[in-house]
């Protein structure tokens, strides 16, 4: 009996649904002209979550106030093979400036750890609209919050 709840405690563990409490899933099939001369696809807030499959590609906005802090964590689940490449690309409003997070060949699954977890920190400048670009070549399905810390100035 008692195998049978570790076995259930287990298996409850395994899926998403603690990484979302709290937060609703975002449709993201709009399309938002950006600065940076591409659409996005909607407009990511801390109050939502985005989910898919890689290998793809994925667009889309997160708003700043002024310069801030945010945190990108993107959860791995069913993963059949993890490539070698997920990038996340956060650019200033201008498009000038951008930040990019490249795993650089390393194995996502093993960077994720036993919890699937892979937490992505950038730094922004300006306020506005930054276009976010996530990709992999990895065979998983994901699902990714974001959050965001207002700096002084």
């Amino acid at each position: 009996m008692g195998l049978a709840f570790a076995l259930f405690g287990l298996s409850a563990c395994n899926n998403d649904s603690f990484f979302t409490m709290g937060r609703d899933r975002m449709v993201c099939e709009d399309s938002i002209p950006t600065a940076c001369g591409t659409t996005a696809r909607c407009v990511l807030d801390a109050s939502h979550y985005l989910d898919g499959d890689f290998p793809s590609a994925r667009r889309f906005i997160v708003r700043t106030m002024g310069e801030a802090d945010l945190k990108f964590e993107i959860y791995l689940e069913n993963r059949h093979a993890p490539g070698t490449s997920l990038r996340l690309e956060v650019s200033e409003p201008s498009c000038n400036e951008k930040e990019l997070f490249d795993s650089a060949g390393a194995d996502i699954f093993q960077e994720a750890g036993a919890d699937g977890i892979i937490s992505i920190p950038i730094h922004t400048t300006r306020p506005g609209d930054h276009l976010v670009e996530l990709s992999s070549d990895a065979y998983c399905s994901y699902v990714l919050r974001f959050g965001v810390t207002e700096t002084a100035q």
